[in-house]
């Protein structure tokens, strides 16, 4: 008999679908989602199962309440009942402290011998006081932790928790729909595209893709590109996505006499159209709080520049290695993101000789077929714990 596993998320964001689908075609491993259909946060693109990808999925509504300051608690009462009923072999719980079904599938988990595990960040930095008290609090109740990073583990297990109840199952995109489209990328496509948005042959292509939200620091982009133009060094900046700083970067670039070289393509979730952008550029440009938006640009063979802050990134920045799959320039600092520019990008892109480490640590680690393994192990090892 296949092991039952309950699944339960706020959603099922569109970055998640493959990996479900892969979870749900284990035949050792029977997976039920309990997600709502709905998004739990503006401007996500979401995925019910049986519609546009195929997996076992039932519709749990989720319920939020905006406390004083902004903090959201969100309440999945359905997911609850299907652990009552279903009474699964095992549990994996949105791992976030602002989750309240996570803490009750935690509590009902320990009085009915039942193991959940809480899938998350754990921890991005070394995090103390009341918020850590509570987070701490959370974390012991569960049965295991599933991580996006090795940072994660080493924190957590820096803090008395046992190392074979942390895995770290990384984190993903629709890796197989990728790495096609990386495939059947041609020299000709690359080149069409970059004269179709005014490319020389003596200039650079940079990209970021996601909102453009003040948070996100495109200003600094900007004006690193007017540092190294200043240096008669052109970079085309392109970017996707939409927000409410296209308006500020738009009067920027026409400040710093850029216009000709600053690109927005809007949004976009069509993969062949942002895999064609990604693959065509010479570098990822990430000024603040990097994510999944690296794995999409390392799964086309595109290096990625980020800060050196890693406790204001999420896990995935660990994929991104000094001079293999990509750069870090000093916190805050503009020229210092400029120069890092001109290192990756003259007098020849460094892209080149660096797409294979790129795509490889995606294909090794970062994807989801690699997920579900680690999943599964970690599933039937909380298990062993429970009976032992």
């Amino acid at each position: 008999m296949p092991l039952r596993v309950l699944l339960q998320y706020n959603c099922v964001p569109h970055y998640r679908a493959r990996l479900f689908e892969l979870l749900c075609q284990q035949s050792d491993i029977h997976v039920t989602i309990a997600a709502d259909s709905e998004p739990d946060t503006p401007f996500l693109r979401t995925i019910s199962g049986g519609q546009e990808r195929l997996f076992r999925h039932v519709c749990t509504v989720t319920k939020s309440c905006v406390l004083p300051g902004g903090v959201v608690l969100s309440w999945q009462p359905s997911a609850l009942t299907l652990m009552r009923e279903q009474k699964p072999d095992a549990v994996i719980a949105l791992g976030s402290v602002y989750s309240l079904t996570a803490w009750v599938l935690c509590v009902m988990g320990r009085l009915i011998h039942i193991p959940v595990l809480l899938w998350g960040h754990g921890l991005l930095g070394n995090e103390t006081g009341i918020k850590w008290w509570i987070r701490r609090a959370l974390y012991r109740l569960a049965a295991g932790h599933l991580l996006y990073g090795d940072y994660a583990q080493d924190l957590l297990a820096k803090k008395g928790f046992p190392r074979n109840t942390l895995s770290v199952v990384y984190n993903s995109l629709d890796y197989d729909l990728q790495a096609q489209i990386a495939s059947e990328l041609k020299d000709h496509d690359i080149g069409t595209w970059r004269e179709s948005i005014g490319v020389k042959p003596d200039e650079r292509v940079v990209v970021f893709t996601g909102r453009l939200e003040p948070v996100k620091r495109l200003d600094m982009l900007v004006e690193a590109v007017g540092v190294l133009a200043k240096k008669g060094k052109r970079i085309h900046i392109v970017l996707v996505g939409e927000g409410r700083e296209r308006t500020r970067l738009t009067r920027l670039a026409a400040e710093r006499g850029l216009s000709d070289l600053i690109h927005f393509l809007g949004a976009s979730y069509d993969e062949r159209f942002l895999g064609l952008v990604l693959g065509s550029s010479d570098l990822c440009v990430i000024p603040s709080g990097a994510g999944l938006s690296i794995m999409h640009a390392l799964v086309f063979g595109t290096p990625v520049l980020l800060h050196n802050r890693s406790d204001a990134h999420f896990p995935e920045w660990e994929a991104v290695q000094e001079g293999i799959t990509g750069f870090f320039y000093r916190y805050g600092k503009v020229d210092d993101m400029a120069e890092k520019m001109d290192v990756a990008l003259f007098p020849y892109p460094k892209k080149a000789a660096m797409a294979e480490a790129c795509k490889r640590v995606i294909r090794e680690r970062y994807n989801p077929h690699r997920q579900v393994e680690i999943f599964a192990d970690a599933i039937r090892r909380s298990i062993d714990r429970i009976a032992a």
